[in-house]
């Protein structure tokens, strides 16, 4: 019997080759994308892999949230694992006294304001699923070659949330995990296709990032470095 995935960010980069990699193994995936046309694109090219649907959803929008957990919780009540994928980066090459305010609080209302809230909405479904919530997220500690300011002060306030999330399900013996994953340097527009050593392709980002999520050990409330398993 299949079971239900929601992907957000689905129709390009990371997001999409998670939801091939998902069909292969037998879910239905509900494609999370923010541009209608290129979701339903997305979701031609992914049916070839098995049953796909789209959601959109705006996740810098709490009323786009909202509305997508409503339709969600009403029509997929087999919903067990949410990949909280969709993200923006920001400038990767500014310094970070060069960003203005608006420019970190729309980095930060997507990848993570957004991530909370859909979190929240969808998360007794989850646990009454047993399932997984799983978010993509990074380093936040500036080295010499990649120290991108907005990005990585967006995803720290995630990484807490995983840590957080994490610890009040573990107190409250909750039947749901929250895990955080770190992909790597992956080549996706997000930094206009990066090529060299130690870059993954999206597909093989995602081979490794849906072996985790069909990993039967508890996570909960770690963050995952692919790069060393």
């Amino acid at each position: 019997m299949s079971r239900t995935v929601f992907i957000t960010g689905a129709n390009k980069g990371i997001g999409f080759a998670t939801a091939k990699e998902m069909l292969k193994n037998n879910f239905k995936v509900i494609v999370g994308a923010r541009d209608e046309s290129r979701g339903k694109n997305a979701v031609n090219e992914l049916s070839k892999f098995g049953e796909v649907f789209l959601q959109i959803i705006d996740v810098s929008d709490l009323k786009s949230i909202d509305a997508s957990a409503e339709n969600i919780l009403k029509n997929f009540g087999d919903l067990e694992i949410l990949v909280n994928n969709a993200g923006i980066s920001g400038e990767f090459f500014k310094t970070a006294w060069e960003f203005s305010a608006q420019e970190l609080i729309d980095v930060y209302m997507v990848n993570f304001i957004g991530a909370f809230e859909i979190t929240k909405k969808l998360l007794p479904t989850l646990e009454k699923n047993h399932g997984r919530i799983i978010n993509i997220t990074m380093p936040v500690k500036a080295i010499k070659t990649f120290h991108p300011f907005a990005y990585q002060a967006s995803k720290s306030p995630l990484n807490v949330l995983i840590d957080n999330f994490g610890f009040e399900i573990a107190q409250k013996n909750m039947s749901v995990e929250i895990i955080g994953i770190m992909p790597g340097i992956v080549s996706t527009d997000l930094n206009n296709h990066i090529q060299g050593e130690n870059v993954f392709t999206p597909d093989e980002s995602a081979k490794k990032i849906v072996e985790v999520i069909l990993d039967k050990t508890n996570y909960n409330g770690q963050i995952i470095d692919i790069e060393k398993r």
